[in-house]
């Protein structure tokens, strides 16, 4: 009796370690081949259904997700994912989508998913010129508010020309900074007795402001209430435009630029 108790309660952890390895194994491995050709026709799905809501690079957009992130395309086989994804939200996907387009739809996201993977090594650079450049001029001189301030026969003339490629571009145009120019934050403090002093900041934080004015003298305030601080920064209209791009937009305007050379 003893040993068949044993027998049983070793079959039990037998069947629990199992149980543990097999909790522990991650999701389907199997990857289905990927058939450029699905793939092509897959596209010309995407820009009919898809494009208007997550973007020409599948990376979302104001009224659509990211697709190369979701999880539903990272685990689809063929269609098993992303067509119950597209039937539970009838309201957001209006278009109907057969079998067939499915299929070729998920070719085409697996193989943009994988374009994005191997541009996370260093052997690729990432094209960032997808966008519509007449439509980034417009942007440029219209939305963006970009030509309050430069100008394509003026300081951006060639620019092209000077930059090393594409991507260095729209890093320079999200992302610049005052390092080749002789413009400078300055700050204004207006303290609760005692002039008002204007010149270059040095630090600014919650509790303190200081500066360096004209003379070059180094001037420290406690921002204590009432003490008055006005930043003028000549790159705040590129920070504001940090919230409001959109991807389009980004590269619409990147691919207006590459063509100043």
């Amino acid at each position: 009796m003893r040993h068949r108790a044993t027998v049983w309660v070793l079959a039990l952890l037998l069947a629990v370690a199992g149980a543990t390895r097999a909790s522990m194994q991650g999701g389907p491995t199997d990857r289905p081949k990927l058939d450029e050709t699905a793939a092509a026709r897959g596209r010309s799905v995407y820009a009919a259904e898809c494009i208007n809501c997550h973007g020409s690079t599948a990376k979302g957009g104001p009224n659509g997700p990211d697709l190369i992130r979701s999880p539903a395309v990272l685990r689809d086989r063929l269609g098993s994912a992303i067509g119950p994804t597209i039937r539970a939200a009838p309201s957001a996907h209006t278009a109907t989508v057969t079998e067939a387009q499915l299929v070729d739809l998920s070719h085409f996201l697996r193989q943009r998913v994988e374009a994005i993977t191997r541009n996370r090594t260093t052997t690729a650079t990432i094209n960032v010129l997808t966008g519509d450049p007449e439509a980034g001029r417009r942007y440029f001189n219209g939305a963006g508010r970009c030509s309050t301030c430069h100008s394509p026969t003026g300081e951006f003339a060639g620019i092209a020309s000077r930059t090393p490629d594409a991507l260095t571009l729209q890093q320079r145009m999200l992302f610049p900074t005052l390092a080749r120019s002789t413009k400078r934050v300055e700050v204004t403090v207006t303290p609760l007795d005692g002039p008002q002093v204007t010149g270059e900041l040095v630090r600014l934080d919650n509790f303190n402001v200081s500066l360096r004015d004209p003379g070059g003298d180094y001037r420290a305030f406690s921002r204590v209430p009432g003490v008055q601080v006005d930043v003028h920064d000549p790159l705040a209209a590129h920070h504001e435009l940090l919230d409001q791009y959109t991807d389009d937009a980004i590269h619409d305007v990147v691919a207006f630029l590459w063509t100043l050379k």
